[in-house]
């Protein structure tokens, strides 16, 4: 699902075809052709990915639980056993005191934030944090988000290199489908996708 949310956004901001397009060809120049370690390197990549699932997470809500017994929080707000419980995820990292203008999409947003000191090996898509929530955090958090990263990371790179891609018509990005707390591309989406000449292609 998440590659495809991502297909659909790179077709809504087309101009973020380029620079993704350049930071592949200039790792693969770096590294000698390409290797695993290839796509940890792909930072503003990694940014446009984490960027287009905080805007079309996988649900709406995540950490579902029913109390075992009862419980009274800091705040003196009393969970009685058999109380089904869960964390609000995209409500949490898309409040503006976690994402500054959580409206617009920013496909660079975390590419810049990793370039601070000390923030460099923090906000990957593969990271988890306490406002981050999408692969859970701490001893819950998902021990696949690193294989589905790199999967994702994969086809993506193959795709951006070697494909021109854009909406069959004006109407641009169609809406996610909805089902309870959980989001879906929508399967009706149509791109209209060529295949570049073979001397502009990418070569693993």
């Amino acid at each position: 699902m998440n590659v495809v949310h991502v297909l659909y956004d790179l077709a809504t901001y087309p101009d973020y075809v380029e620079p993704l397009g350049e930071e592949i060809q200039n790792t693969a120049n770096k590294d000698g052709g390409w290797h695993k370690s290839s796509y940890s390197k792909l930072r503003k990549l990694d940014s446009f990915i984490k960027e287009s699932q905080r805007c079309n997470p996988p649900s709406m809500l995540s950490y579902h639980r029913v109390m075992a017994q009862d419980y009274t929080l800091n705040n003196e707000t009393k969970l009685t056993k058999g109380t089904h419980i869960a964390m609000a995820v995209s409500a949490i990292q898309n409040d503006p005191d976690v994402t500054p203008s959580p409206e617009v999409f920013d496909g660079l947003r975390y590419y810049r934030i990793r370039q601070q000191p000390g923030e460099g090996h923090l906000h990957q898509f593969a990271t988890t944090e306490s406002n981050m929530l999408n692969f859970g955090h701490g001893k819950n958090a998902c021990p696949g988000r690193f294989f589905a990263s790199l999967e994702i990371k994969t086809i993506l790179v193959k795709l951006i290199m070697d494909y021109d891609f854009k909406f069959l018509d004006e109407l641009g990005r169609p809406a996610n489908l909805k089902a309870h707390e959980f989001i879906f591309p929508n399967p009706e989406g149509q791109l209209l996708v060529e295949k570049r000449d073979v001397n502009e292609t990418f070569q693993f």
